[in-house]
């Protein structure tokens, strides 16, 4: 008969192989863990005005349709005022996480210029980027937008805010025009805290900036142009771009103020000022 020494060793002897399994798992699970840290890349903040779109686990992170992270997580700012998506960068993507980088969430658009972002409605909401230089310094948190704020860059440019009780037919990537000429553009429209304005940031370029003035009017495009009298009317046509898209004019009186610094704010009118087109100002 056999002792209980020998009947516990011929039964870890029959049961040894149901060990190999739970080491099986454990050994799989170490290396995927592993792989995960091989492609793990930094980790960012992005911050936006809105989360529309986003989705946390889901929404991508691409640069030139490649995917290069994606949005784990969502969460409000402890101010209440931003939405900050945190991004998991891939590690081949580390470049990615410098000063200069801008970000922002691809809207599908339709307009004047043609048509973008349409690939949204089938792939979902994704986040573009604009790499910052190679030699920038590493940074960590960003400020995202919306919908590409311009498809020019804004550098070499000066930044102005408009304020207008109704923003209309004026919207991001509109042309600022003086003359005719464009001299920069719509780069971001936003409400004010109180909910009573709407500020629209423009940029004109550097070798503009000489022609916004303190007394500097701006107003909206207007396509059409029409002035009824019962002895004279007059109707007036603008640019096939200003009827079908908008934008904002300005112009300066002739009596011409000092040179305004970036940053100050103009208010927005719906037209022109009556009798502007007699302003001949000289603007050095």
């Amino acid at each position: 008969m056999r002792s209980a020494v020998e009947r516990k060793i011929s039964s870890l002897k029959s049961t040894w192989y149901v060990w190999l399994f739970p080491l099986f798992a454990l050994l799989i699970a170490g290396w995927l863990f592993l792989k995960y840290q091989e492609q793990r890349g930094p980790e960012i903040q992005i911050l936006f005005d809105d989360a529309s779109g986003l989705e946390a686990g889901k929404t991508k992170v691409r640069y030139r349709g490649v995917d290069i992270g994606q949005v784990k997580r969502i969460r409000i700012s402890q101010d209440n005022k931003d939405v900050i998506a945190d991004v998991a960068l891939q590690s081949d993507a580390a470049q990615f996480a410098v000063e200069g980088s801008k970000f922002w969430v691809v809207l599908p658009q339709v307009g004047f210029a043609g048509v973008s972002g349409l690939e949204t409605l089938f792939a979902g909401t994704y986040i573009a980027v604009d790499p910052g230089s190679p030699q920038a310094d590493i940074k960590t948190d960003f400020r995202g937008r919306l919908g590409s704020e311009t498809s020019e860059s804004v550098e070499d440019t000066s930044a102005f805010t408009l304020e207008t009780n109704n923003l209309e037919s004026v919207s991001v990537g509109d042309s600022i025009t003086f003359r005719g000429l464009k001299v920069g553009s719509v780069t971001k429209v936003a409400l004010s805290k109180t909910a009573q304005i709407v500020t629209v940031q423009i940029n004109i370029q550097n070798r503009y900036v000489r022609l916004i003035r303190t007394n500097t009017v701006f107003w909206r495009k207007v396509g059409v142009q029409a002035k009824l009298g019962l002895f004279n009317s007059e109707l007036k046509i603008n640019s096939l771009e200003a009827l079908m898209k908008g934008g904002i004019d300005f112009f300066t009186p002739t009596e011409v103020g000092p040179r305004a610094k970036a940053q100050t704010k103009f208010v927005l009118f719906a037209g022109p000022p009556e009798g502007w087109e007699k302003w001949n100002p000289v603007l050095e």
